[in-house]
């Protein structure tokens, strides 16, 4: 049975912060704008926060010294830490936090015993990484120099649900009348035959979201049935350097997982308060080939619920009485390495270098012979069998030799049934074309580099004359010196040398400088 997955946000209507007085909202609100708008840590907040506490409890006992009852409450209304704070404004997201594992980053859900809200981990890590290697073993848990629990891990995880990121997008009425668009715009055009648009201007203008079937077998993604919300996202990933970049290369890096809603229109979707932060994969160092599923892996489920069972909303801006919604991961965005590390792919620069087509080895990397058998793209079923192989394989070794030959492991992205890399991997526009395409074309090919500019222009000659040289056979190099068969070509330049120029005099000099080389040489 395919019951529908139930979740009430209504707190993304409520406004718990009106009950208070209009100078503990004031205060509130001006610790709020710091952090969202200013940046400021949790820790600046409460100290902010209490300096506040101080300059009102001072102001009010100018006239008195012994505050009236009314000023006491409300004093006493205003909370003492930021993050009681930021959750009477309802900016504090719903999370999780994980235990990564300091060496292989597998990743350990909190459990809670009942009527308990303290989380429970385990000591150490039990994962496997490879099928046929010995359990990691490596502590997940703080403690003291007495080796008591902190119950705290050393590398917590902390992952945003998605679910509550899409209910606070449509609490706001505005965007939920602009996520319907583009479905109902597209479907339109599908059922009265409207040819694809010559020109893509936006996602939903592509081929892809013509042929693009829902979880429904044989309807569109974009046919969305009744009232309910079908909504397509791009899910991005990329490291970056907290340290900055370093000439010595950099030692500590991040990594983020985020999502744009591609039903929003380009002026708003990459926004700051429209995007999606799902995680922040925590450093020093990078996960290697498959380690990065386990970071993956929280909001695989959740797309994967709102795909095969649908998301009902308690209650949605448009729609008081609640409504289902279905959610898909469209495109899979990165650099060429972050790309091929969140699908779990062959790297750039190995002999499985595409990711789209059957181009294969690095001897027929720049081909242009596009009417070849091998530019057609990759089968999603023959690959999603490869990744499950690789998956199966019993031994380290067998993994590394299916890997060498197909160049695909395991991507938590295969649990999508509608995954297709070969269709929804796509490398992003700022390092494609900014830093790629249009890089290597100046660069390379017109050679637009500084050691280009630097060159000495060639001379340019009056007219072409093929001068006898002794190499030739044609002359004898009898009675001539070796300095003599040097200045041969020189004096062959400076002969078919132009000498036309701006006005007459400038013409007589070069007339003159060329006279003086020629007797130079004679």
């Amino acid at each position: 049975m395919n019951l529908k997955w139930k979740l009430s946000e209504g707190h993304h209507f409520e406004t718990p912060v009106d009950i208070y007085a209009p100078v503990v909202q004031l205060t509130m609100f001006i610790v709020v704008v710091c952090n969202v708008m200013m940046g400021i840590s949790r820790r600046l907040g409460d100290l902010l926060l209490n300096l506040l506490i101080m300059t009102l409890q001072l102001a009010l006992s100018l006239n008195s010294d012994n505050l009236s009852l009314r000023q006491q409450s409300i004093l006493d209304q205003i909370p003492r830490t930021m993050d009681t704070v930021l959750s009477k404004f309802h900016l504090d997201s719903k999370t999780t936090t994980y235990a990564a594992c300091p060496n292989c980053h597998f990743t350990y859900p909190p459990k809670f015993a009942q009527g308990s809200t303290i989380p429970v981990y385990p000591k150490e890590c039990n994962n496997r990484p490879f099928p046929d290697s010995d359990p990691c073993k490596t502590q997940l848990m703080e403690s003291t120099n007495d080796g008591i629990d902190l119950s705290k891990p050393l590398k917590p995880y902390v992952y945003y649900h998605f679910h509550d990121y899409l209910a606070g997008l449509l609490a706001r009425k505005d965007l939920e009348n602009l996520m319907d668009q583009p479905c109902d715009e597209l479907m339109v055009s599908i059922k009265a035959n409207k040819p694809a648009a010559a020109y893509v201007s936006d996602v939903f203008d592509a081929e892809f979201f013509r042929t693009f079937e829902g979880p429904t077998t044989g309807r569109l993604f974009v046919d969305r049935p009744g009232n309910e919300g079908h909504y397509a996202f791009a899910l991005f990933f990329d490291f970056f350097r907290t340290e900055g970049m370093k000439i010595n290369g950099a030692s500590t890096s991040c990594g983020i997982l985020s999502a744009v809603c591609l039903n929003l229109t380009l002026g708003i979707r990459y926004k700051p308060e429209n995007m999606y932060i799902a995680g922040v994969v925590p450093g020093p160092t990078e996960p290697h080939t498959t380690e990065l599923n386990h970071y993956v892996r929280p909001i695989i489920d959740d797309f994967l619920v709102s795909w095969e069972r649908g998301v009902h909303y308690s209650c949605t801006a448009n729609h008081p009485a609640g409504r289902d919604t279905r959610s898909a991961i469209a495109l899979c965005l990165g650099d060429l390495p972050a790309a091929r590390q969140l699908s779990a792919q062959a790297g750039h620069s190995s002999h499985n270098y595409c990711t789209r087509c059957k181009c294969f080895h690095q001897d027929t990397l720049c081909r242009v012979d596009v009417h070849h058998p091998d530019w057609i793209p990759k089968d999603s079923k023959t690959q999603r069998q490869r990744a499950e192989n690789w998956k199966n394989a019993q031994t380290r070794i067998g993994q590394e030799k299916l890997f060498t030959m197909h160049g695909v492991r395991w991507s938590e992205l295969w649990r999508l049934p509608y995954w297709d890399p070969a269709q929804m991997l796509v490398v992003d526009t700022m390092h494609c074309l900014l830093e790629g395409l249009v890089h290597y074309h100046f660069r390379d090919l017109l050679a637009l580099t500084t050691a280009s500019a630097n060159e000495k222009m060639p001379d340019t000659h009056a007219f072409s004359f093929h001068l006898p040289l002794p190499d030739d056979g044609y002359i004898s190099a009898e009675g001539l010196s070796d300095t003599d068969l040097k200045h041969i070509p020189k004096l062959h330049d400076d002969l078919i040398a132009e000498i036309l120029a701006e006005n007459k005099t400038a013409e007589v000099e070069k007339l003159s400088q060329l006279t003086k080389r020629l007797a130079k040489k004679v």
